[in-house]
């Protein structure tokens, strides 16, 4: 039986390159809301540019120290996932982020927004350099000091 080729988007790229490309996007949010550091900097670029920070190490940093200052726990949602940009080794991926926040048994839906995530091909698999982050209301983390409220989730 002749092999088929493999399943291509329009423009050429393999199918499986989205997958993997969407499977590091599930991952950041799993580790992020889990608090999962070493899951974290697996997704990240070595020169991720997220939270002020440059650099993975910076960034995984600066999440380990937002970490401190949170109560609740969190559950980011990525839906509506497709490419904006197309390029070899980097692309662009647009989404919608819903965020939820879980305080004991009470869980609340919290914000909605849209994700832009600049990804490159790095060490022969995607990881995440850039976001662009536009929240749909100003941005408040729900449980964290004022001061913090700079921040992107």
């Amino acid at each position: 039986m002749p092999r088929s080729q493999p399943a291509c988007l329009e423009g050429g790229r393999p199918v499986a390159d989205l997958v993997e490309i969407q499977q590091v996007l599930f991952r950041y949010c799993y580790a992020h809301d889990s608090q999962d550091t070493e899951m974290l900097r697996t997704v990240l670029a070595k020169d991720a540019s997220l939270l002020g920070q440059q650099g993975r190490e910076a960034v995984v940093n600066a999440y380990t120290e937002g970490y401190k200052t949170l109560t609740k726990r969190r559950r980011h949602l990525l839906t509506n996932l497709f490419m904006v940009e197309d390029g070899e080794t980097e692309v662009v991926v647009q989404s919608y982020v819903t965020l939820y926040l879980i305080d004991g048994d009470h869980e609340e839906f919290h914000l909605t927004g849209v994700y832009r995530d600049h990804v490159v091909l790095e060490d022969g698999g995607w990881k995440i350099r850039t976001r662009e982050a536009e929240m749909d209301v100003p941005y408040n983390p729900g449980d964290a000091p004022a001061a913090l409220t700079g921040r992107r989730s």
